[in-house]
């Protein structure tokens, strides 16, 4: 395929009810060093603020939407398309002048395993209010500051080809959120390489209140943990999901600049499980309004009810917060349709029972910045004094040890993915592997090791197998000592079982930076709910290491296998 050129573009921007910041995204289209041959609005009638008049005043081309969601507004613009490229910019992201001018140089690269579908660019959040500085720690839209191809999904401002959009039949129509994911998925299961290129900047400019910044963190992972949330077994399964989000999200926090905001990590928990059961009530018909109101109502007092001191201090700003008087919640209507059957009564106390464990997990060390943070928070100011002692939240030896124990959900079972990891690496990495960090469980080691003892070693081998690279104190700094001799990885990271605030709990992000910052091209990539899985391999443009290495060895280290991107086992 030829290298694209701005006349092979058409850009497009979504708008609905974007009143405040369509003008500013136009503005920067227009400014572009790079201009698209088409310049296209698909403008939803149904806005209702002045959304329409200003698309039409802005010498776009407008297609109209009357109906749909955000997946069928996409594909109305992958329809209209006449070229052969087809960029998009959401209707609250601006872009700097040379964004499109990034996108089409990293399109121009070739590509080392499948077609290239879609590369896609930096987009940085606007920090308006405190919910926007917690977003940018917990839902980036980027990769971090080193290219590479095949990362997990793209966001919206990206640059596609529309034949392969097309290929894998557009957008989901009935998505408002995740449609974005969703095509990137299917995609990369069709064998098309996805590229990140963060040289490509947009600003987001989404202003969000504490309430809303949790509703957005619960709609992107909705579509995903579907299944947990059409039923009341499922919903309890999803208390354990929960629980890693909370965790992961605070750890993340506390070690940002925007610490201060560590709170809502907490007030997510409250706000995912009441989310989670207004979900599942929406999908009964036959529950009424009263029915549902009780349900949430007992959840609400559930959740409370089992709190003791500190943790109890922190119901009024939670409450304030998510605007849900958690504190006045009484069980007066658990005699009423759904609040009343045995099924709904497990399910409420297993909601207490896990909002004990997960309070338990917390260190009461955090206890005093949390409540300062959620006033602070509530209060909007920064009057509210916060700091984290970290002195007294060093590992101790005893948690070393926890963080060393395998992990209750294996890594991977080499029966099962071990054609993955073979296809997507080659076979003849894995014909002399002596790396792995930390303990493996028998299923985790491939055949041809499974009776040899694995080291505990962490240099001098071609290939690293790290099965729980979470049970390292620091796991990205030992994910670069682990990366510095090899030539190919299988790396898997959990969240860990024990949260050890002075542990960093890492983001599929953090490990998909260091691996294209070591040099690392990603041939597999798989991420859920707490759990990641690379295969990685040195690219054959990195510098060979010399370390002493035979000259064959160094062949070795800086070869390449092209192939397609192969379809994600399911986890």
């Amino acid at each position: 395929m030829n290298a694209p050129k701005a006349s092979d573009v058409t850009l497009y921007i979504p708008a609905r009810d974007a009143e405040r910041t369509l003008c500013g995204v136009i503005e920067s289209v227009t400014e572009q060093t790079a201009m698209p041959a088409e310049f296209m609005i698909v403008a939803d009638v149904r806005s209702s603020d002045d959304t329409w008049r200003i698309a039409a005043q802005s010498g776009a081309r407008i297609i109209e939407q009357n109906q749909g969601r955000l997946g069928h507004t996409r594909n109305l613009a992958v329809s209209a398309c006449q070229t052969r490229w087809l960029a998009s910019v959401d209707s609250d992201a601006e872009l700097t002048p040379t964004w499109l001018e990034h996108l089409l140089e990293a399109a121009a690269r070739p590509s080392e395993q499948g077609p290239l579908a879609a590369v896609g660019g930096r987009t940085e959040e606007a920090l308006h209010t405190d919910a926007d500085r917690w977003r940018a720690v917990n839902m980036p839209h980027n990769w971090g500051p080193a290219p590479f191809d095949n990362p997990f999904m793209l966001v919206s401002e990206m640059l596609a080809d529309v034949e392969a959009l097309r290929a894998v039949g557009g957008y989901r129509p009935d998505l408002q959120s995740y449609e974005d994911s969703d095509l990137c998925q299917r995609l990369r299961h069709a064998g098309y390489t996805l590229r990140y290129q963060p040289d490509a900047v947009a600003h987001h400019d989404r202003r969000d209140t504490l309430c809303s910044v949790l509703d957005l963190r619960w709609k992107y992972s909705a579509y995903r943990q579907r299944e947990r949330l059409d039923n009341l077994p499922g919903l309890i399964t999803k208390f354990v999901v929960n629980r890693t989000y909370c965790l992961q999200s605070l750890s993340q926090t506390i070690h940002s600049e925007h610490a201060d905001t560590c709170a809502l990590s907490l007030m997510l928990w409250f706000h995912h499980a009441r989310r989670d059961l207004k979900a599942a009530l929406d999908k009964w018909p036959l529950a009424d309004a009263f029915v549902r109101s009780a349900c949430l109502t007992r959840l609400e007092w559930a959740l409370c009810d089992c709190l003791v001191r500190p943790w109890s201090e922190l119901i009024e700003p939670i409450s304030t917060a998510l605007e849900v008087d958690f504190g006045a919640a009484r069980s007066d209507h658990s005699d009423c349709g759904l609040a009343g059957t045995i099924g709904f009564d497990d399910y409420i106390a297993s909601a207490a029972r896990a909002t004990r464990e997960f309070l338990r997990s917390i260190p009461l060390g955090l206890a005093g910045p949390l409540m300062a943070s959620a006033r602070r928070l509530n209060a909007g100011a920064d009057s509210c004094p916060f700091a984290i002692d970290w002195s007294a939240l060093t590992i101790t030896a005893s948690q070393r040890e926890q963080l060393r124990q395998i992990s209750d959900r294996p890594a991977w079972d080499w029966t099962v993915d071990g054609e993955c990891f073979i296809n997507a690496l080659g076979k003849s990495a894995f014909e002399n592997p002596s790396i792995a960090y930390g303990s493996a469980l028998p299923c985790e080691r491939p055949p041809q090791i499974a009776s040899t003892a694995i080291q505990d070693v962490e240099c001098g081998a071609s290939v690293a197998l790290i099965p729980h690279l979470e049970s390292a104190t620091d796991p990205a700094a030992t994910l670069r000592r682990v990366l510095t001799d090899a030539v190919a990885a299988v790396i898997c990271y959990q969240t860990p079982a024990t949260f050890i605030p002075a542990a960093p709990i890492l983001q599929s992000r953090d490990l998909a930076g260091v691996c294209a910052q070591e040099g690392f091209e990603i041939r597999h990539f798989f991420t859920q709910a707490g759990l990641t899985r690379l295969c990685v391999e040195r690219s054959a443009s990195a510098p060979a290491l010399d370390r002493g290495l035979e000259p064959d060895a160094k062949a070795k280290r800086t070869r390449s296998r092209p192939g397609r991107n192969l379809a994600l086992p399911t986890v």
